[in-house]
């Protein structure tokens, strides 16, 4: 028998990384040519699906939650299954590999995600297994709802991007609305419900706007300062209400830009959302700023912009990596240059549509968006 593949890719926003943990709120992101491949193959066995991952020493059969388990706990593959298990009825009978390219061999992570990848890759290989045809968005919200039952506060930006590839503009949902009727009355009918405020959108961007991403050398601390600007928000240092409705007035400002082709304002506005992130750093931390920008992360961005892109730090921060857009090629290579003469990292990885992506451009011609 031969096996069905789904590939998913990482993900870095480009804006929109603190305003769209807020339902309604927007987030542009890419997606890199990293990913997770989950392969799945139906076995002649009695029963079970076994897993195989590169991040285990050996298989793994799989096995509901039992009761009083936290989902916190589970690994993301298994959520994945847990979700499609309701879904199916039954789970069929195959064996699942899981690869990934999003971190290197020796471990070094770039920021460009994981748990949602690998839930949106073994969803999309056991239905392609089963043959079972499903949009963009079918596969988000069952990966979606994978993911909010290991963590109630993620935001899914990096499932929709695993999802759609290339550029994406993402509107947040309104998670606790969507976990409370899948709650109520199961997966089924959370998929076949509207969710509030949910948008998938794959964006077309200027052809001669290039991206170029650099990477710390140190990884973020996501949680950390996610949790510290939360912190100041009950402190009264930050009004969070403010900053999320001027995030996403510029956030949705960069994204039309971005459709219209007008790649030159686009990288103004982005300029825009950097100063607001610092704005953000600054107050958040009181007496000195928080270290959402680190100086190294300072640093490059300013390298990129004295080379005539416009840059800044992707995702919450403290290390990572930094985006840069460039409005030519010849941009683009004077700041990688710039990078490594100045001794920072410029990764060498790109934007790419998902395995889901390339599947629909097979059998229609062109890539599809999901609306609510």
């Amino acid at each position: 028998m031969s096996a069905f593949e789904f590939r998913a890719p990482g993900k870095l926003f480009v804006a929109g990384e603190y305003g769209v943990v807020h339902p309604g709120n927007p987030a542009v992101l890419i997606a890199v040519d990293r990913a997770v491949t989950a392969r799945a193959l139906p076995v002649r066995r009695a029963f079970g699906v076994r897993v195989a991952s590169e991040l285990w020493s050996e298989e793994r059969d799989y096995a509901p939650a039992h009761e009083g388990e936290a989902a916190q706990s589970r690994e993301p593959v298994f959520l994945a299954l847990d979700v499609l298990e309701e879904y199916l009825g039954t789970l069929p009978v195959l064996d699942l590999h899981l690869s990934s390219t999003l971190e290197e061999s020796d471990g070094r992570k770039y920021g460009f995600g994981s748990s949602g990848a690998v839930v949106v890759a073994t969803i999309g290989a056991v239905l392609r297994a089963l043959k079972k045809d499903f949009s963009p968005l079918e596969l988000f919200k069952l990966s979606a709802l994978a993911v909010l039952k290991g963590n109630v506060r993620a935001s899914c930006a990096d499932v929709a991007t695993s999802v759609l590839g290339g550029w994406i503009f993402y509107r947040s949902f309104d998670r606790e609305a969507v976990r409370d009727l899948c709650a109520h009355h199961g997966v089924k009918a959370a998929l076949a419900a509207p969710w509030p405020g949910l948008t998938l959108e794959a964006l077309d961007v200027p052809a001669n706007l290039d991206v170029v991403i650099g990477w710390s050398g140190a990884p973020a601390s996501t949680r950390s300062l996610v949790a510290h600007v939360d912190e100041a928000a009950r402190e009264g240092l930050v009004d969070l209400e403010v900053f999320s409705r001027e995030n996403a007035a510029h956030v949705d400002r960069f994204a039309s830009e971005l459709r219209a082709g007008e790649a030159s304002a686009a990288m103004v506005t982005l300029n825009a959302v950097l100063s607001q992130l610092r704005a953000l750093d600054k107050a958040a931390g009181g007496t000195q700023p928080l270290g959402i920008e680190t100086p190294e992360l300072r640093a490059m961005t300013e390298i990129a912009n004295a080379h005539g892109a416009a840059a800044k730090l992707s995702g919450a921060g403290g290390g990572d990596c930094v985006i840069a857009l460039a409005s030519s090629a010849g941009v683009a290579e004077a700041v990688r240059k710039a990078w490594r003469a100045a001794g920072k990292i410029a990764l060498d990885v790109g934007v790419q549509a998902s395995e889901f992506a390339h599947h629909e451009e097979d059998t229609t011609g062109k890539r599809r968006s999901a609306h609510e």
